[in-house]
């Protein structure tokens, strides 16, 4: 007897297919949320260096009489900045604290510590600059 040829694909092959199919769309939709969260850490961490980096050119832009000194009763801070920290734009920043610390090395040396707590996504991190001031200038 002989056998017809059959033209067209089996069952299995279209199950074997669309699972295939499957599989590639729930990886993809992984990678794409992955890179997501990637991205949004990314913007925030960009957003509270931008922020750092001004109030810190800020401090070195001022005179070395004009940098308040910090007392050891308050950890030595000077300045809460919290409220010009941008939250919720975008979903970059959830919320944010920002805060300069100044402490007297020596009567003609000062260290400026800025430091940013801010939460993304659901991590909280935190970002510092520190500087040197003295009478003469700025170095780092």
């Amino acid at each position: 007897m002989k056998q017809k040829k059959q033209d067209g694909v089996t069952i299995i092959e279209v199950m074997i297919s669309l699972f295939t199919i499957a599989m590639v769309l729930i990886i993809g939709g992984n990678i794409l949320g992955f890179s997501n969260q990637v991205s949004a850490r990314a913007k925030a961490t960009l957003a509270a260096n931008a922020i750092a980096f001004s109030k810190m050119q800020e401090y070195e832009n001022k005179t070395f009489t004009n940098i308040p000194n910090g007392v050891s009763t308050s950890s030595y801070e000077v300045e809460d900045f919290s409220s010009s920290i941008p939250t919720e734009s975008d979903n970059v920043i959830k919320s944010g604290t920002g805060k300069v610390y100044v402490t007297p090395v020596s009567p003609s040396l000062k260290k400026i510590n800025i430091r940013i707590d801010y939460r993304v996504l659901s991590e909280t991190k935190n970002l510092e600059y520190a500087t040197y001031v003295q009478l003469g200038g700025v170095g780092r």
